[in-house]
């Protein structure tokens, strides 16, 4: 067995990256990476009881005539290992543009949900891809130079998400290049690996040779060896963070096919900063998005100090917004590169006529409406229960109207020095301008009697003179409202 091979498979079982009887879907796109890891494999196949398949992927990013090459040598070399073939052909620059992401990000997305249809279409349990120690260290130095926290500079990881395995992570290239030439197997070069208009390339062609000739020839070592170090705090770290994780997010399914998380923000507070971070930056990947750490210090920010109703507008349409309660990510309009507020709040009418007690349900709202009528004086401890509004009933007119607020309804909130406009004075209590929509206004003889659940009026409160009471209860089934 081949050097290559015994070190592989030593990893295989160190690591534990298979189980007996899995079947495996293998990345090829014919470079000399997963080139190696195909035949390495295949001679592995039967040692390891495994049942392989082969994928290549056309991004639509090079003429065709090249990608047709690699795709007919995947398929040969596989047809010559007794390896099962698929293959398939995507357009990334489209992708790209509909959803509003890089030309590398839209790839990468588009690769690995095509090794994953494929994985479930073969019943496979795992797939495997060719990244090495080069690639480690390129990954690391690119994450550094974008910005990112403990968990970025860990690099990649040799098994993600229980399904993503990377066999040859500690494996340096020039290893498999001896290789492939010691076994004579053939492998094709793609061409946009010299484009230097990916960041990627950038770094690998030029700035790691550069740090390596200037500051430190063994700079691909040093960055592989931090990453190791980071990677195994990392997990000490990590539990700490699923505890925070699961009390802190809940997720959701958004519009667009995109999630949307909301954070509760007394618990998020409650934690230390260093959590918060790793909360946000796990968040930050649930939403597909990588976090940096300027966006993260701005959410933070928002957290701590920003006022209710106040939002913070992230790259390619991501909006943060906080409420009294929690903080909500979200694509308000998908994947778009607009800036400015997505979530301009659409207008919500309603009106409903009172003619006397009895429960009431508004749609618009949500919540239900219970007047009652008190043959006597409210207590005290009535008066100052939340969501409760006490008017006296003599000085109200049935049918009262319970709509929603107009521009230019004026109000004489109790406890106030004087009338004032309604949405002034929503605004004053620093109710979002999403939320104000729908709070309803209580209308008698074409007057502001209340706005239930919030205030009542001045004109129409409980005095010593008082004989009968017009009790109203709101019940929110929306608990950020109010």
């Amino acid at each position: 067995m081949h050097p290559l091979e015994k070190k592989t498979l030593k990893t295989i079982r160190q690591k534990e990256l298979f189980q007996d009887g899995e079947s495996v879907i293998i990345g090829v796109s014919g470079g000399p990476d997963s080139m190696a890891l195909l035949h390495v494999l295949a001679r592995l196949e039967s040692e390891l009881n495994l049942t392989l398949i082969a994928v290549y992927l056309d991004h639509g990013l090079r003429p065709k005539k090249e990608t047709a090459k690699e795709a007919d040598l995947v398929r040969a070399q596989a047809d010559s290992l007794g390896v099962s073939f698929v293959t398939r052909e995507v357009s990334v620059r489209k992708f790209a543009r509909d959803k509003g992401l890089s030309t590398e990000h839209a790839a990468r997305l588009l690769r690995y949900n095509f090794f994953s249809d494929t994985a479930k279409e073969r019943s496979a349990r795992k797939i495997a891809v060719a990244h090495t120690a080069n690639d480690q260290a390129e990954e690391v130095l690119l994450r550094l130079i974008r910005g990112t926290g403990r968990k970025g500079l860990c690099g990649m990881k040799m098994v993600r998400d229980k399904m993503i395995v990377r066999p040859f992570l500690n494996i340096r290239k020039v290893q498999l290049l001896d290789y492939l030439s010691q076994k004579k197997i053939d492998f094709l070069t793609d061409s946009s690996n010299q484009d230097r208009t990916f960041t990627r390339n950038r770094v690998r062609l030029d700035l790691i040779p550069y740090l390596a000739d200037h500051f430190n020839p063994n700079i691909s070592r040093t960055l592989r060896q931090t990453a190791t170090i980071l990677q195994d705090e990392e997990t000490l770290l990590e539990e700490i963070t699923k505890i925070s994780l699961n009390e802190i997010i809940e997720e959701k399914q958004g519009d667009h096919e995109l999630p949307v998380v909301e954070l509760t923000l007394n618990k998020f507070s409650a934690v230390d900063i260093a959590i918060q971070r790793r909360v946000l930056e796990t968040v930050f990947w649930k939403m597909e998005a990588e976090p940096n750490f300027r966006q993260v210090e701005q959410v933070i920010e928002l957290a701590v100090s920003g006022e209710t109703g106040s939002k913070t507008h992230l790259a390619r349409g991501l909006r943060v917004n906080k409420t009294r309660s929690r903080l909500c990510f979200s694509y308000p309009r998908g994947r778009v590169r607009d800036r400015g507020d997505l979530e301009k709040p659409q207008p919500v009418e309603f009106e409903i006529f009172i003619n006397g007690p009895g429960t009431y349900v508004v749609p618009e709202t949500g919540n239900t409406f219970i007047f009652e009528e008190l043959d006597r004086v409210a207590t005290q401890s009535e008066i100052r229960t939340r969501n409760v509004e006490f008017l006296d009933l003599d000085l109200v007119s049935f049918p009262l109207i319970l709509r929603s607020v107009r521009s230019g309804d004026i109000f004489y909130p109790l406890g106030a020095p004087g009338r004032k406009k309604v949405n002034d004075f929503l605004a004053d209590l620093k109710i979002p301008l999403k939320e104000r929509a729908r709070i309803p206004l209580l209308v008698s003889g074409g007057v502001t009697a209340a706005l239930p659940g919030i205030r009542p009026g001045h004109d129409f409160r409980i005095t010593p003179a008082t004989k009968r009471v017009l009790k109203i209860t709101v019940e929110h089934n929306n608990k950020d409202l109010y």
